[in-house]
């Protein structure tokens, strides 16, 4: 018989060298790359949890059965539930009803993108919380560079007489980092499919194993090739990771100690020894994908 498991988290760092995967955005001509200031005052390079959770959905879509999203997830609309059609429905009819909540959510979560990834309707204000959780992915201090490169666009077979500007060139300003980076993300696998007005399971076990597998193969995928912004021309160098999946078994949180710390790995496995969790350490991409494979011959802890 499959053990549970209740809460997985993945602590570790990446290194990731000559990407541009988030920015701040482009002032002029420039793009300023994500600058986050830690609490000593150091201030490093980092890539947001939205980029990193953003990713993670992107892949899940890829994996997931079509056929079983709602309407506007099988589209991978960022409006989630908020443009289901079965939901807009049910807003409709349950009109004025104080306890709508329960309905609205049951309806919901049948679609397996808004069940694990989380979603709001604003018309009834009411969220799902993500099942998947990620923390900025931070550069360590001394493990960081940053270098700004000018590009010229040319339009082909045109070139200005002499004292003349070309109007269809074009000087611009991009960003290039490289860095070994601190990463942090959370699994709740005993949430997917639960309504949390009234913590009854609204799809049965086989489809919640299913939507398990599909989060773990959609974290195999991502760490195989992270996407993200500008990969077109700054598809970044991935040389390598190493770090801990920590695993809890029953009711207690997985213990998540910063990857930014030297000797995170020691404190996880003194701390998850106390409280009773399992720790499962990789030091390449192939032994994290094998760790992952493992989670696999679990089942999602139920309340």
């Amino acid at each position: 018989m499959a053990e549970k498991v209740y809460e997985i988290a993945i602590l570790g760092r990446a290194s990731w060298n000559f990407h541009s995967l988030n920015n701040e955005g482009t002032v002029g001509n420039v793009t300023e790359p994500r600058t986050i200031t830690l609490a000593d005052g150091s201030q490093v390079d980092g890539i947001s949890g939205e980029m990193l959770k953003h990713i993670h959905t992107r892949c899940f879509w890829t994996l997931v059965n079509k056929n079983k999203l709602c309407d506007a997830c099988k589209k991978l609309s960022p409006m989630k539930a908020s443009n289901n059609p079965e939901v807009n429905k049910r807003l409709k009819e349950t009109k004025g009803k104080a306890d709508r909540s329960q309905e609205l959510l049951d309806v919901a979560i049948r679609c397996p993108l808004c069940d694990i990834h989380g979603f709001l309707i604003e018309e009834a204000a009411l969220s799902r919380k993500s099942t998947v959780e990620f923390g900025w992915a931070l550069a360590l201090p001394m493990h960081q560079s940053r270098e700004i490169h000018t590009h010229i666009r040319v339009a082909v077979g045109e070139k200005a007489a002499e004292g003349e500007e070309t109007p269809e060139q074009m000087v611009y300003n991009r960003p290039t980092r490289s860095g070994i980076y601190a990463i942090v993300t959370v699994f709740q696998p005993w949430r997917i499919g639960l309504n949390e007005i009234n913590y009854r399971y609204v799809v049965d076990d086989s489809e919640i194993k299913e939507r398990y597998d599909t989060v773990i193969e959609a974290y195999k995928a991502m760490f195989v090739r992270l996407e993200g912004a500008m990969t077109t021309t700054r598809l970044p160098h991935f040389s390598g990771c190493e770090g801990v999946i920590v695993i809890s078994k029953k009711p207690m949180p997985a213990c998540l100690v910063s990857p930014l710390e030297d000797n995170y790995k020691s404190n996880i496995c003194e701390v998850s020894q106390k409280v009773g969790n399992e720790v499962a350490e990789f030091s390449s991409v192939s032994e994290l994908l094998t760790q992952l494979d493992n989670l696999k011959n679990f089942k999602p802890f139920k309340l």
